[in-house]
């Protein structure tokens, strides 16, 4: 409970600093020029409902907007009075207040979907760590590389150290394994089928392990690559004895892409 009300004092807190800069500025607008304040009273207002959205959240974004439209309405001709005589005025703080309300409907929604997207993408980990399978994602026409974040693991890497590119991620795979890897990709693709192979990955320390992999590639109506997705598993544990080390040019993204045109 106190939690909650410390919480909802900070709201108000917020709420009424940004007001009284708003009113400030306001304030100093009409000394300036009178004509200027009629026609910018709300500016300042409304900039300060994103500002306590963009701070605060939704709640202090509503609280302002309603400290706000009560405060317009009060500086409005006639003066000290929430009576608006100008009908203009009128339409100004109902503006005023369409605006304010899309803004923290906005908040509210962009908030909502950052949550449940972060709920997908735990669920997304326990699913792949429980299964203890990984993802793999290259972009062929944009030229990027995403993987799972479990991936480096099965990898024998940290996600630090762990490729950023196709073509880096394509040199973890054993020397011997790649024309068979690359072979297998291009074939499916061709045919419109996925592929499943098991092959040997050089792990961060030297070793080797041997992995599992199913994959798809997605070709374009003129029969290019568009992007290449992989899911990968473990099928045993590390294999004694160093990789060797490998002369040969390695294969990316624009090789592939060629090969299959």
């Amino acid at each position: 409970m106190s939690a909650a009300i410390r919480r909802t004092g900070r709201h108000f807190l917020l709420a009424i600093i940004v007001v009284a800069l708003a009113l400030v500025a306001t304030e100093v607008l009409y000394h300036v020029d009178r004509n200027l304040q009629r026609h910018g009273v709300m500016a300042f207002f409304l900039a300060g409902v994103v500002v306590a959205a963009w701070r605060g959240g939704t709640a202090p974004a509503i609280i302002t907007t309603l400290l706000s439209a009560a405060i317009g309405a009060w500086i409005m001709p006639p003066d000290n009075s929430f009576r608006i005589s100008d009908p203009d005025d009128i339409i100004r703080l109902s503006l005023f207040v369409f605006l304010a309300a899309l803004i923290c409907y906005l908040h509210f929604a962009r908030h909502r979907a950052e949550s449940s997207l972060k709920e997908s993408e735990g669920r997304l980990h326990f699913s792949l760590d429980s299964s203890g399978v990984a993802c793999w994602d290259a972009n062929v026409k944009g030229g990027t590389f995403w993987k799972s974040h479990n991936l480096p693991v099965i990898f024998g890497r940290t996600n630090a150290d762990f490729a950023t590119t196709y073509e880096g991620f394509f040199a973890y795979i054993y020397p011997e394994d790649r024309e068979f890897f690359h072979l297998a990709s291009v074939g499916s693709g061709a045919d419109h089928r996925d592929y499943e192979i098991s092959h040997r990955v050089i792990c961060g320390d030297g070793t080797l392990r041997r992995v599992s992999t199913r994959g798809r590639m997605y070709i374009d109506e003129e029969g290019r690559v568009e992007r290449m997705v992989g899911a990968v598993f473990a099928v045993d544990n590390k294999l004694v004895g160093p990789a060797t080390s490998d002369s040969r040019p390695r294969m990316g993204l624009g090789d592939i892409a060629a090969y299959i045109i």
